[in-house]
């Protein structure tokens, strides 16, 4: 049963119909320093053990605010830095999971499904652990940042997206404009910037990004 619900979702990916909104609507995918998802700038300890960690979060908003059965996305290291060790782990509410989510220069990118829907309260604002990234040996000033796969289950979303719980559609819906698309000027779309080991840490340092007249702009605070 668990095995022909993923074939059916695996389905939907190849067939699902772009569904578009201005971004942030449809919430968004941040990275953070602490386990509460409230801290988008923090630095790493001077003693690394393997045992620090980015916690990759979906705050749900617009058609994802009722939950989510899957996302896809990359949370891409800038610079990168090839001496950092690193170790993607999908939380466990998403039973399939497929790549690495983490890109340290090589490219990257992971799919991770559910067989139940991921939900909380049901409304905006919610918080849903897609997984955490643990790390060592980063100790540079660096953005992490979130971005489309390198490898797209759907051609049509290359962007940052997650997927509906109204199986056995699993409506794929995005997260940022696609990439291309003319208000990002050229640029890759992303969807939220952290900030690893910063002198200081104010104003836009990070947060979820949003397009506006052709132009990138980082806001934080809009999330609790």
């Amino acid at each position: 049963m668990l095995r022909s619900s993923f074939f059916i979702l695996c389905l939907a990916l190849l067939t699902a119909s772009v569904s578009w909104a201005v971004p942030p609507s449809n919430g968004y995918i941040g990275i953070f320093g602490d386990a509460f998802g409230s801290n988008c700038c923090f630095s790493l300890p001077a003693q690394q053990n393997g045992n620090d960690r980015f916690y990759i979060y979906y705050v749900t908003g617009g058609a994802g605010a009722a939950g989510i059965s899957g996302a896809e996305f990359k949370v891409s290291l800038e610079p990168a830095s090839p001496g950092t060790w690193h170790q993607w782990e999908p939380d466990n509410g998403f039973q399939h999971s497929s790549g690495d989510a983490f890109d340290n220069g090589s490219g990257g990118g992971a799919l991770i499904t559910s067989n139940q829907c991921q939900t909380q309260t049901g409304l905006a604002g919610d918080k849903i652990l897609l997984g955490v990234v643990r790390v060592k040996d980063l100790y540079d000033e660096h953005q992490v940042k979130v971005k489309a796969s390198d490898t797209p289950s759907n051609p049509n979303f290359a962007c940052p997206s997650v997927f509906l719980c109204d199986g056995p559609a699993f409506t794929q819906v995005a997260l940022t404009l696609q990439q291309g698309d003319p208000a990002l000027g050229g640029e890759d779309p992303v969807g939220f910037v952290a900030t690893v080991n910063s002198q200081s840490c104010g104003g836009s340092s990070c947060g979820f990004v949003a397009v506006e007249q052709n132009s990138w702009s980082t806001v934080k605070g809009l999330y609790r």
